[in-house]
């Protein structure tokens, strides 16, 4: 049963509405979003993960119907599942490798379900190691993974950030100008998103990798292979990115520069 101060008395049947196979989200998303912590346990959790993850990879495109990946995600770290029996370990580890395959073999998709740093991010809330993940992601040559590769780069901050984003403390002392003027210096800089709170090391991991110069020249050989002006002048970009990152502040210009790449349909504000 759900938490009574969290939900209403009609969220317990709106779970049994249809059968299993039927669910859809309006019927599980509230469930999917609280289980565990406030809703039901392990036993639960189970009988309805193979449905929610159904939903979850089949949605085709991000809506407001749909809950985060990285919320589902990490009730399995929040349910213990290494702890599980291991068939059941087994057909977790299947899902999270089959989602990193899809994510590497199709375009990204600007504003879709189809987004990198979502997945990666989703995936380290129930994986302490990333680097199965992104050697695959070495390894893989398709023009896709490159792409993979290139709007992670060109769509996150993940280059710009670090593992620490406290806000800076105040003196006790300091005068409010000065307060409030640190705390809007703060706040300019490149944040990371927020459910990358708990994984810091999976973060690290990535932000490494993409900045080594394997990544750097995964890019340069996708920019030669490839035939397309505008996916050259992309992967380009991207390994412009990550060699300034470093070296550079965090500018304006690559947070409004107006960017379009042949597969996305139309201009997207992106960080180059």
């Amino acid at each position: 049963m759900p938490c009574d101060c969290c939900h209403t008395p009609l969220a317990e049947p709106l779970v049994h509405a249809e059968t299993l196979h039927k669910l859809q989200w309006k019927h599980l998303k509230d469930y999917a979003e609280d289980a565990l912590t406030t809703w039901g346990d392990v036993g639960i959790f189970k009988h309805f993960l193979p449905r929610i993850f159904d939903l979850l990879l089949n949605s085709g495109e991000r809506w407001s119907g749909v809950p985060d990946p990285a919320i589902v995600f990490g009730k399995l770290s929040y349910g213990e599942w290494r702890s599980w029996p291991r068939e059941e370990q087994l057909a977790i580890e299947k899902t999270l490798q089959s989602v990193w395959e899809a994510i590497r073999s199709n375009p990204p998709i600007e504003g879709g379900y189809i987004d990198v740093e979502t997945w990666l991010c989703s995936i380290s809330q129930c994986e302490n190691d990333l680097s199965p993940y992104l050697h695959k992601w070495l390894e893989d040559e398709r023009l896709s993974a490159s792409w993979a590769l290139s709007s992670l780069i060109l769509g996150s901050t993940i280059a710009y950030t670090g593992t620490d984003h406290s806000m800076p403390p105040c003196e006790e002392d300091e005068d409010q100008d000065a307060r409030v003027a640190k705390i809007q210096a703060w706040f300019n800089l490149p944040q990371r998103g927020a459910f990358w709170e708990n994984c810091n090391t999976q973060y690290s991991q990535l932000q490494d990798w993409v900045r080594s110069p394997a990544s750097i020249e995964k890019l340069r050989r996708a920019e030669i292979s490839c035939v397309n002006g505008e996916m050259k002048r992309e992967f380009a970009i991207a390994r412009q990115c990550i060699r300034e990152a470093q070296s550079t502040k965090w500018e304006p210009v690559y947070r409004n520069r107006l960017f379009q790449t042949a597969y996305w349909v139309s201009p997207t504000n992106r960080l180059y």
